[in-house]
């Protein structure tokens, strides 16, 4: 862990990003910990809280509920407007208990809008949310971060926090880890041996065995807490080769390192977004709609390379 910002706590970590969008992976009691923190912390500002306890009330239709909170926040904006914004005017008129949980999610971003907040704290803030309506969300949590406004997200996977405009941060044995987001300095030029085959499988642990995939089954690779998987159909599979030596292999067969804890095959990435100013994001076409981040340092040399405008 040499090199790399740790927090012995979570109030130790959110007081030294004090004003700083933060995302952290980590568990359920430190989510009520930086949940405590924030409404402590930030009490002099216009904060939303969005917990995975918060359901609605049952009894309301979607519009009666955030007409209710558009009075209490006395917002600029109109209910009308969060309808529109997060894809629920078709549903205006359903009561909250009959909501999916997509549905429930997305009124919850809604409500949250109405408060045009300084800061916003969010519990698994896409864990119901599907790759069609992705966007809405992180469009919207863009624009608070673009505002200048405060991120905080507690629970989420890592891949997760990391796409999201701010630091992410993990948790591995009682600490709180920075995850790196740029990668050092490196050569862009890439040499071939003239005609030379060079043979190279994927080698993955799985039940005891060991699986040898060709690349160009790998639609991508990251690190997480220090373990190293390849996503293969949408499963993940532990390997032993560091992502140095994974990208080296790789790189004649169309992956690029795209982040500090990624590699992706470019084969499989169906759009390459700007998710804020200084963030980015690829997104792959398989079944989930899987986004890979995309480090502010790489992407230039992503668009150089492969010739994208």
């Amino acid at each position: 862990m040499a090199n790399t910002t740790s927090y012995d706590t979570v109030e130790d970590l959110l007081a030294a990003h004090e004003n700083e969008s933060v995302h952290l992976e980590c568990s359920r009691d430190t989510v009520d910990r930086a949940v405590w923190f924030v409404h402590q912390h930030y009490a002099q500002r216009r904060c939303a809280f969005y917990l995975a306890t918060d359901r609605g009330f049952d009894r309301e239709t979607v519009r009666s509920y955030l007409t209710f909170f558009a009075r209490l926040s006395g917002s600029s904006l109109t209910p009308t407007d969060a309808l529109a914004h997060f894809g629920l005017t078709p549903a205006a008129r359903m009561q909250v208990k009959h909501l999916n949980p997509e549905q429930r999610a997305l009124m919850n971003f809604a409500r949250m809008s109405l408060f045009e907040p300084e800061v916003v704290f969010c519990e698994h803030p896409l864990a119901d949310i599907t790759p069609a309506t992705r966007g809405l969300v992180t469009t919207w949590m863009a624009q608070v971060a673009e505002a200048g406004g405060i991120l905080i997200t507690a629970g989420e996977p890592l891949r997760e926090a990391l796409l999201m405009p701010g630091t992410a941060f993990y948790e591995e044995d009682g600490r709180l880890y920075e995850a790196k987001t740029a990668v050092g300095p490196e050569d862009d030029e890439v040499t071939f041996g003239g005609d030379e085959v060079r043979v190279f499988k994927v080698p993955a642990k799985s039940d005891g065995a060991t699986l040898l995939f060709d690349p160009r089954e790998v639609d991508f690779v990251e690190s997480v807490n220090r373990a190293n998987f390849v996503s293969v159909r949408g499963e993940l599979y532990p390997v032993s080769m560091t992502l140095d030596e994974l990208e080296a292999e790789l790189e004649r067969f169309g992956f690029f390192r795209c982040h500090r804890s990624y590699i992706v095959n470019v084969q499989k990435v169906a759009k390459v977004e700007r998710f804020t100013r200084n963030s980015f994001n690829l997104t792959l076409a398989d079944a989930a709609a899987t986004q890979i981040p995309l480090a502010k340092g790489r992407a230039e040399a992503m668009r150089e390379r492969y010739g994208w405008k």
